[in-house]
């Protein structure tokens, strides 16, 4: 299992960025956890996306169906607490906070694209495709 950011669910789904290392990343390991704040994440990334016509309602709902099929039961929450101490802590905000804090609870890597959490959370974050 690992936890994955917003940023690796998005270029899975929308194929862009580093997509394919985030299909690889599935391939190796398709039990994905992360905290409910990334279900809100996606969906905001999604209505940017039909707002500027870059996307089809359709395929948006269709990308949010298939989020929640990939997480299935692995959608878990985080204490507010650990949450502030964390993100005061790395330096980061507290939306990145939260994969960090649920990354540490679980005991597993988290796996994202951000710096920020890289930089804050080297006890747990990895960059996505490995070490860069």
């Amino acid at each position: 299992m690992i936890v994955v950011d917003t940023n690796v669910m998005v270029y899975l789904l929308t194929g862009s960025g580093s997509w394919e290392k985030a299909a690889e990343l599935l391939v190796q390991d398709p039990e994905w956890a992360a905290p409910p704040i990334l279900l809100s994440e996606i969906r905001n990334v999604l209505v940017g996306l039909l707002r500027r016509g870059q996307m089809g309602k359709e395929d948006a709902l269709d990308i949010c169906s298939d989020t929640e099929a990939i997480l299935g039961d692995r959608v878990v929450p985080v204490p507010a607490q650990s949450v502030v101490k964390a993100a005061l802590e790395g330096g980061m905000s507290a939306y990145d906070a939260e994969f960090v804090v649920l990354a540490r609870r679980l005991g597993t890597p988290l796996v994202t694209a951000d710096q920020a959490i890289l930089d804050g959370a080297p006890d747990v974050a990895v960059p996505l495709g490995g070490p860069s």
